[in-house]
């Protein structure tokens, strides 16, 4: 007789960054992502845009973030997207995008990938993101950076 496996619920939520997620949104960028930023950035971040500054949280548990700003009413601009390395390939990420988008509803959305991160190029296009054009000298090791956006109609 095949033995009964329990079945653990796992909630997850998405909601907006509050003071107290600092340590480990600021753990999963370090994790993350190949630029160091310090406390103060992402409360700075935080500062000039509350709204776009998203987590997701699994049994309370911060697992993922997403900053964005909207610099005018037709255009939002992606800063972070990040998740944490033993959450990822859930949909977590997927999720962020499109909670944002939700709040967000903007004709041009755009950010900027390193050209060598294949993972987060397919999940941008996997999201209807395309290549733009590619920015020399991005980031602070001179590294450069593709400009994706989404266009919507």
């Amino acid at each position: 007789m095949p033995k009964e496996r329990s079945r653990v619920q796992i909630h997850m939520a998405i909601r907006k960054f509050r003071y107290e997620d600092l340590e480990e949104v600021a753990e999963i960028a370090s994790h993350s992502l190949q630029e160091k930023y310090t406390l103060d950035f992402f409360l700075y971040l935080w500062q000039i845009s509350p709204d776009g500054f998203l987590v997701a949280e699994k049994n309370g548990k911060v697992v993922g973030f997403i900053i964005a700003l909207q610099p005018c009413s037709e255009e939002l601009r992606i800063l972070m997207l990040a998740v944490d390395k033993n959450f990822r390939r859930q949909g977590i990420g997927s999720s962020l995008l499109k909670e944002l988008l939700l709040r967000f509803p903007a004709r041009r959305i755009y950010l900027e990938v390193r050209t060598g991160n294949r993972e987060a190029i397919k999940f941008y296009e996997k999201h209807g993101f395309r290549i733009k054009e590619k920015i020399e000298n991005f980031y602070t090791d001179d590294s450069p950076a593709f400009l994706m956006e989404k266009v919507l109609f």
